[in-house]
Formats: structure tokens, sequence, C-alpha cells
């Protein structure tokens, strides 16, 4: 596994294809799932305080609020409304660990898998090196002293993490989804604090 530990960083969310020449951002990776039905983005989503979806497909969750991370596990999450009334963030996302323990998922198979974790108040996202089931992952996460942590889109996703040589790690497929079912891609994205 490989861990991206950020310092001193702002973390948002992003709607639409990610601008892979700003210099500014230091990590991002696909956040919420898009349907592969409609385009819509799977659960709860919040831009900038504004909803631009609604829904509980899953119990995971990040919020965002005035430069407070929050990883958490819930049905329903004052945090949602909290994120719409202060100009925040919010998405929802499959469940890993719940308070230090592992959550199971239905979903079969295996894939690269990548996280977002809280571990004692630091947040970090993590990404196997090799395809895992969602079960292994989780474990691994568990071992690792995680005390929450939700999925973050896997498999080829896009994405990068900068290196405090300004080396740039690339990881997923670089080349941005173009049909009209990927207009709602987003993306969880860290910059340096000014």
């Amino acid at each position: 596994m490989r861990l991206y530990i950020p310092h001193q960083v702002t973390m948002s969310l992003h709607l639409g294809a990610i601008d892979r020449n700003d210099p500014g951002i230091i990590f991002t990776a696909q956040a919420a799932d898009i349907r592969a039905d409609n385009g819509g983005i799977v659960g709860a989503f919040v831009l900038k305080g504004e909803p631009k979806a609604w829904g509980l497909s899953k119990r995971g969750y990040c919020a965002i609020i005035n430069d407070t991370v929050t990883v958490g596990v819930a049905d329903n999450s004052p945090l949602f409304e909290e994120a719409t009334e202060k100009g925040g963030y919010f998405f929802r996302q499959f469940p890993l660990v719940d308070n230090g323990q592992l959550v199971e998922n239905e979903q079969k198979g295996k894939l690269v898998r990548k996280a977002l974790c809280d571990r004692n108040g630091e947040i970090f996202t993590v990404e196997t090196l090799t395809i895992e089931s969602f079960h292994d992952f989780s474990q691994a996460l568990v071992d690792l002293g995680v005390d929450n942590a939700i999925y973050l889109v896997g498999a080829n996703a896009y994405g990068w993490a900068t290196d405090a040589d300004g080396q740039r790690h690339e990881f997923g497929d670089p080349n941005p989804k173009t049909s009209k079912k990927w207009r709602n891609i987003n993306y969880l994205v860290m910059r340096e604090k000014p």
C-alpha cells in the first residue's frame, strides 16, 4: 500500500474534469461514484454549500467545513446540512472502517483500492499497489490503526499526489472521460495552505 499524508493543506471538492496543469493541487482523486445509467452522482453531494445530489446509497461520508475534515459512517449526518449552510463540502462513499472496526461491503471482485482515512485526527489517503477485495483492504486499514475510512473511486480512476520534492506521482487513467455520463465526475482536491 501507498500512503499519501498531506501536511498544511486545505481540502475541497471539485465538479468536472480536473485541470492537470494546476500547480496548486498537491493531491487529487475521484471522490463520489457516478451512476452508470444516468451519469448522476451517487449519494449526497454538496459543493461550496450547494447541494448537487441527495440520497443515502452509501453510509460513509466526508464533510469539509471551515477547513475541518470529518470522515465517518452514519445513515444521517447533520454535517450535510451544516456544509450547505456554511459553504462547505460533503460527499458519500462506501464505508470501510467505523470507529476502528472493519465494515463489510457487499461489493465483490478485486480492484486497485483507494481510501480517505482518519487516524487520531490525521487525514490521509491510502492506495493499494495490487488488486484487493473490499474486505482485505478494510482489514489492512484496521491493521494500520485507522479510526474511520471511506472509499475513494478505485480501479483506474485518475489522480495524483505531489511529494515534498515537488515530484508528481500519477495513478489511474489520465485520459478524461468525455461522454455525457461523466459530466458529474468529481474530485477530492488538496492544496497547500497559503
